[in-house]
């Protein structure tokens, strides 16, 4: 009767085990599949895309993406249950309705300045009379309309052609230089002769996977464990080399 007793106990016990170890990843996704919110721009989504594949592969789930075209789409999805997770500027996930990992990896935000504009570092820019082109709605635009006093910005939207729209801008003199993640600066600059990058960054923008309000701190602490796995083997990396991005870093924390 005592062994009987030892050997439900046992496994009981392991079932106990099991359940926990599977807990996690039926929480982050629950319907068996992992949606992932990201923007669909290379430095954010091109990256994003392929970690989230990393993710669901360490989770033993399919990935679905749910790509939004803007940074304010991507914003307004949280707290709507459109995901599971997101992968996107730390800056763009909001406190109240998401718990964010470290850092997955950092974009540096440059100035590309128009063709015959000099501009000696990026202090250089804030003046009265310069007009500064960004984003509507993204970090870049976050960062210059409470950091700019004295220049003008003039935003556009964010589309598939966001560099060519950018170096189109400078090229018809309705902007003297433009504000953007390294992803859109650096070939925006190389669409147009003649312009050039500003030295220095103007700011970063820190990229990390967000889970929804709410979930346990064991859901949160196995997402971390494998961002952290992400960053460590080198899947991070790869990504951004494959895409041969400039200004744009695996993040140290």
């Amino acid at each position: 009767m005592t062994r009987v007793f030892l050997s439900v106990a046992l496994l009981v016990s392991l079932a106990g085990v099991a359940f926990g170890q599977q807990a996690p990843a039926s929480e982050i996704a629950p319907s068996g599949k992992l949606r992932v919110g990201m923007i669909a721009i290379t430095v954010l989504g091109g990256v994003a895309e392929p970690v989230a594949r990393f993710i669901g592969q360490k989770l033993g789930v399919d990935v679905e993406p749910v790509m939004y075209s803007n940074p304010d789409a991507y914003l307004q999805s949280f707290g709507k249950s459109e995901w599971d997770i997101a992968i996107g500027p730390r800056v763009l996930a909001p406190a109240d309705k998401a718990v964010s990992t470290a850092d997955l990896w950092v974009i540096s935000l440059i100035y590309v300045a128009a063709p015959g504009k000099e501009f000696p570092d990026i202090a250089s820019v804030d003046k009265a009379g310069v007009r500064i082109g960004t984003i509507r709605g993204a970090p870049s635009d976050r960062v210059l309309t409470r950091e700019i006093k004295a220049a003008e910005i003039v935003r556009i939207p964010l589309s598939p052609t966001i560099a060519a729209d950018a170096a189109e801008l400078l090229r018809s003199g309705k902007a003297d230089v433009f504000g953007a993640d390294s992803g859109v600066g650096y070939p925006a600059a190389d669409a147009l002769p003649g312009a050039k990058i500003v030295s220095g960054a103007f700011a970063m923008v820190r990229v990390a996977a967000a889970l929804p309000k709410g979930r346990s701190r064991e859901a949160q602490a196995a997402l971390a464990t494998i961002v952290d796995e992400a960053k460590r083997i080198g899947v991070v990396q790869k990504e951004i080399e494959a895409r041969g991005l400039k200004g744009v870093n695996v993040a140290t924390k």
